[in-house]
């Protein structure tokens, strides 16, 4: 050493520890309280330490006030500066000895090793003379309990098994060094078997949302604001508050309930025995034991509870009405209750492939042919609530049918259908088109030598009732023939 200062042993005091913790509380204060519950630390641990060291002074122990200068390093010779150069001037030292508090800051104690180097002068002046060798600094004890664990409080990271980020936004990370087919990670438990371990989430030192398993009931739940998902033990998938179902979708916010884009095979499959491929929804043979599929609108006059432009084939239909799409023609407009007859045939809807009848209203023997009877006016637009995605559909509309407008058509089932003004009809009379646009009236018979003959007109359906003064509509068993 090229100086008069020399110095014994000089050691760490104290020194930092950072340990990662994970604060452990029981969610049932979640459900009940609002969410995990929070204890203020009251005294932050700095990131300073005590150094105390001997100074000898020309070959005696020094005394009086001296200046002093730290440096951190990550080798014992050259090596890289971790953190500044602190400086601590007039330090009392007293036969020899001293003691000063140190602070590097954050990251400085990141997991390598450290060496501190000193330099030193009378206090008030002069050059610093650098002490040798530098001096390395060891951990306490109980940084031992911790060999693993790197910190780097410059970037705010704690590292269990590893000293790098997977990403920037990372904080905590867990390494586990295994084999192929090895699980690896972390359990949050609690000692009681009953207990509720979770995993919260925060934001600006409050609580958002949370994953927790009931020790109780084995279900494993996320809540936020409310649970929103739950996993029973036995594989019941509930989303939405609690039911009784293997899924239930509930209380969303977005437009759709499930979307499902393209898949390989079919989208949802219920049952077993995959008899085909690429459907929307299979259900293959047997099925299931009593409805494969049951949509029911919110009102009993719906538009569609299953709504296609394509065909559909099926073994065995019960129904209440059958009804297909048409296209008004004519001059005149069409309202519900009118029986049409077919015109021709027209383009198809955007996207189908049949093409669509052409009717107008039926009168008498002028224009026959008689196909249906209006059931509603239909518009082609853009789907409720599919605005942005511009999927459109057919919807009933009030008000009557123009030319050109789409009507759907009661083909087979029960409607209410005109009645030709001063027609006298009974139940279970047989029904043709009438001399008014539209209407019907009973076929007509007559009694030739004995014998009822009935007038050969095409039959529109059967009366369900007589009519009534003031409707001008009857209940009519549509069956054309």
């Amino acid at each position: 050493m090229n100086s008069k200062y020399s110095w014994l042993a000089a050691g760490i005091a104290a020194g930092l520890v950072m340990v990662a913790a994970l604060v452990i509380a029981r969610p049932s204060a979640l459900a009940q309280n609002g969410g995990p519950g929070q204890s203020a630390v009251e005294v932050v641990v700095g990131t300073g330490f005590t150094y105390q060291g001997y100074l000898d002074d020309g070959g005696g122990a020094a005394d009086g006030l001296y200046d002093f200068e730290f440096a951190l390093y990550d080798a014992a010779e050259a090596g890289n500066q971790v953190g500044a150069t602190l400086s601590i001037n007039a330090v009392n030292v007293s036969e020899g000895l001293f003691t000063v508090q140190l602070d590097f800051g954050t990251g400085a104690f990141g997991g390598g090793a450290r060496w501190l180097q000193i330099g030193v002068r009378p206090a008030g002046g002069g050059a610093y003379t650098t002490l040798s060798p530098r001096q390395e600094l060891s951990p306490a004890p109980s940084a031992l309990s911790l060999p693993n664990v790197y910190t780097d409080e410059s970037i705010n990271f704690v590292g269990v098994g590893r000293n790098f980020r997977i990403s920037s936004n990372e904080v905590f990370g867990v390494r586990y060094e295994g084999a192929a087919n090895d699980y690896g990670g972390m359990y949050v438990e609690t000692a009681h078997p009953n207990g509720w371990p979770f995993y919260g989430y925060a934001t600006d030192g409050s609580f958002r949302a949370w994953t927790y398993y009931d020790g109780t009931t084995g279900a494993w739940q996320l809540y936020n604001a409310g649970v929103r998902l739950r996993i029973h033990n036995e594989g019941r998938v509930v989303v939405g508050p609690s039911a009784d179902y293997s899924l239930v979708i509930s209380n969303t916010t977005g437009a759709d309930g499930i979307r499902i884009y393209d898949t390989a095979d079919d989208a949802i499959q219920v049952g077993s025995d995959p008899d085909y491929s690429n459907y929307g929804l299979y259900i293959p043979s047997p099925g299931v034991s009593t409805y494969g599929l049951w949509p029911n609108t919110a009102e009993a006059n719906g538009d569609w509870a299953l709504f296609t432009v394509d065909d559909i084939e099926v073994g065995t239909v019960t129904l209440s009405a059958l009804s297909l799409v048409a296209r008004v023609t004519g001059e005149e407009a069409l309202t519900v209750g009118d029986v049409v007859a077919v015109t021709g045939a027209g383009d198809p809807l955007p996207g189908a492939q049949s093409r669509l009848p052409m009717v107008r209203a039926a009168v008498g023997t002028e224009y026959s042919g008689v196909i249906g009877v209006v059931q509603s006016r239909m518009v082609w637009e853009v789907a409720p609530g599919k605005e942005d995605e511009g999927a459109m559909s057919l919807q009933s509309a009030t008000g009557p049918a123009e030319p050109g407008d789409y009507v759907s058509l009661v083909v087979f089932g029960v409607t209410e259908v005109k009645v030709d003004a001063g027609a006298t009809i009974a139940a279970g009379d047989r029904l043709t088109a009438g001399g008014s646009a539209g209407s019907v009236r009973a076929l007509q018979t007559r009694s030739v030598e004995g014998m009822t003959v009935t007038e050969g007109a095409q039959v529109v359906g059967i009366a369900l009732e007589a009519p009534v003064e003031g409707r001008e509509t009857i209940a009519v068993f549509v069956t054309l023939r």
